[in-house]
């Protein structure tokens, strides 16, 4: 679950109208946003796995929230729709995430704003860098498995996507305020088990080796340094 306090204080207040969450997956940000909004009209999660789906409806009760099976390669919504649209830590899952930021503009309102929230790689202490390893694992193994997954953007590289957009960013927030999720000797064991299951996921690739290699030494530094989520950068832009 997302922490973010000073994105929830800025929409505390917000009456935000029609929303569109693309990239939903699970339900955890837009669960979040519901949570924090003064109110909104209608809200959308746009997600291509139906699994992912299904587990945020659960986690979307009792909010009426439409679920809608898609991606953002061809958005199913009428241009100029939405007042606010976002999406967080999935420019990192868009082979093309200047087109992807383009398309999130083009149905939204004038007048409407979009939000990106990305995990970044910048600046971590080892608890964080042992998340960033976690993840650049994930990642290399889901692409050499066939599916475009990008190891995580610095700020400077977000900052560019939209730049080459040509989205002009109203309001930053950098978010560091994640807990360590790794506190007890049950948790390390029970994450060190998730690592182990993700390589074997890699079944016979060629790169299995490399990968068990590196599972080993990721579980190693997790149980000197523990576990925390790097900083989350959260781009507001305004849509004249």
């Amino acid at each position: 679950m997302y922490q973010l306090s000073e994105l929830r204080a800025y929409l505390e207040n917000a009456c935000i109208g029609h929303l569109l969450d693309v990239a939903t997956g699970e339900g955890d940000f837009l669960r979040f946003l519901l949570d924090s909004v003064a109110s909104f009209d209608s809200a959308t999660g746009l997600e291509p796995n139906k699994e992912s789906l299904s587990i945020a409806k659960n986690k979307l009760f009792p909010f009426k929230v439409d679920l809608v099976p898609g991606n953002i390669r061809k958005l199913p919504f009428e241009e100029y729709y939405f007042d606010f649209v976002t999406a967080s830590n999935a420019l990192h899952h868009f082979e093309q995430p200047v087109k992807a930021i383009q398309s999130m503009m083009r149905v939204l309102i004038s007048g409407g704003r979009l939000l990106i929230n990305e995990t970044i790689s910048d600046g971590l202490f080892p608890a964080q860098e042992a998340y960033l390893h976690f993840h650049t694992l994930k990642a290399d193994i889901d692409t050499a498995m066939g599916t475009y997954h990008r190891h995580f953007y610095t700020k400077d590289e977000v900052f560019t996507l939209l730049q080459e957009a040509h989205v002009e960013v109203e309001k930053i927030i950098i978010s560091d305020d994640e807990p360590d999720i790794l506190n007890s000797k049950e948790k390390i064991w029970q994450f060190s088990h998730k690592i182990d299951e993700m390589v074997v996921s890699a079944g016979d690739l060629p790169q299995k080796n490399n990968f068990e290699s590196r599972g080993w030494a990721l579980k190693e530094k997790i149980k000197i340094n523990g576990f925390q989520k790097p900083p989350q950068l959260t781009l507001i832009a305004y849509k004249p």
